[in-house]
């Protein structure tokens, strides 16, 4: 019998491997299936898919769950994924803490910490948080063989291709980029995810996105941040940057922003913003119960404006409707961009609730042309952080599968 040349047994191989890739992907993303459906799925012939799935059964990825229902003759048996082949580790790091979540292939949470480590741009940041990480898994018994990755979502310019924060440069040294210190650190591949486009994916899969192809979602944070869905996908732009709504200039005389730039959104909107404007009422005398709210010794925070406005107070209810309508004008612009069908809110501040989203809706309203707005409905996220910790799972578990199967 002749044998094959290698060329065509590459193409077969080519092939077989996307097959593999598709299938898992979509008992992770659908749930269990019969091999008829994986056929009719992926174009393949029912020996072949049947051959796939006896693979894919020795090698542990999946299981037979169960039997479907029958139209005619004997039931169908059903295939799942094996949810316990591996687990994915997520560092979720924000300006205000960080937090270390092992999940399983079914989205579950296997463990979970809350560390009092804040983002900082220095070697000191990443050194702690890689002791921390450690003592996480060693606590959790989780062995790194069972470990299939590591996703890093964060705030900052993310370059995903070189694996680096451009926004905070000085995490690692000049020769060695984020991705690269944590996989020699833990010996696994890592992919790193900007905290707001991470929050849209995990919207778009499980939350109010869910089913929407153009949707925006405004991050209220220590910045303001837009993550970005069009025809369904997450717009990344050129080099992953898109969605810097926080640093469009709103007062050309304004204050002096972070980013070096004069008068950006974020210093009339952000969390720091908020502070600042709630310290300079205080120092004025304003009327308030913000000074009751916290500990004598403890800095003023935004959880303590938010908490005095839904207790009723005056002042702060003032400075949550400042704010939202300042960033509704802004979010009007990215409205009148990208036409979306609804605008979630999320992030820090959006625990404030209706006194950000009422202020907000108000100034869409004004400053929006009304074909944009008729149609367009703004929403509070209903999963808060989960949303963005959800979303590095998919991103990362997505990424992961491909290069198993490369």
């Amino acid at each position: 019998m002749t044998t094959p040349p290698a060329e065509a047994s590459s193409v077969i191989d080519i092939r077989r491997n996307r097959l593999r890739s598709h299938l898992i992907l979509e008992l992770y993303q659908n749930g269990q299936t019969s091999i008829n459906r994986m056929a009719r799925l992926f174009h393949a012939s029912i020996p072949s898919a049947t051959g796939i799935v006896n693979d894919l059964i020795r090698e542990g990825w999946i299981q037979e769950t169960g039997t479907g229902v029958a139209r005619a003759g004997r039931p169908p048996a059903l295939y799942g994924l094996n949810t316990q082949k591996y687990s994915t580790l997520i560092l979720d790091i924000t300006r205000h803490d960080t937090r270390l979540v092992v999940f399983d292939l079914a989205n579950e949470f296997v463990a979970q910490k809350q560390i009092d480590l804040k983002l900082d741009d220095s070697e000191t940041f990443l050194d702690t948080l890689i002791d921390e990480t450690g003592a996480f898994l060693k606590a959790h018994n989780l062995d790194h063989n069972r470990l299939w990755g590591i996703g890093v979502s964060m705030p900052g310019l993310i370059n995903v291709q070189k694996g680096t924060n451009q926004t905070y440069p000085h995490l690692t040294g000049a020769d060695l980029s984020l991705a690269a210190r944590l996989e020699g650190q833990f010996q696994l591949p890592v992919i790193l995810v900007n905290d707001t486009h991470a929050t849209t994916i995990g919207e778009h899969r499980f939350g109010l996105a869910k089913g929407k192809k153009h949707v925006l979602t405004i991050n209220i944070d220590w910045g303001v941040g837009l993550g970005i869905l069009l025809n369904g996908e997450v717009f990344n732009g050129a080099s992953g940057f898109a969605g810097e709504l926080g640093h469009i200039q709103v007062q050309p005389d304004g204050l002096l922003c972070h980013c070096g730039k004069i008068g950006c959104l974020d210093t009339i909107t952000s969390g720091f913003a908020l502070i600042r404007e709630a310290q300079a009422g205080i120092e004025a005398g304003r009327s308030t119960v913000l000074l009751q709210m916290k500990k004598e010794s403890e800095p003023l925070d935004t959880h303590h404006i938010i908490r005095a406005a839904h207790s009723g107070d005056a002042f702060c209810i003032e400075l949550l409707t400042d704010l939202g309508t300042e960033l509704g004008k802004g979010i009007a612009t990215a409205v009148h961009m990208f036409n979306p069908e609804i605008v979630i809110i999320t992030g820090l501040l959006a625990e404030a609730g209706p006194f950000i989203a009422d202020p907000v809706k108000q100034a869409i309203h004004q400053y929006c042309l009304s074909d944009f707005r008729d149609t367009l409905s703004l929403r509070v996220s209903q999963l808060g952080s989960k949303a963005r910790q959800w979303g590095i799972q998919v991103h990362l578990v997505e990424q992961l599968v491909a290069r198993e199967f490369s």
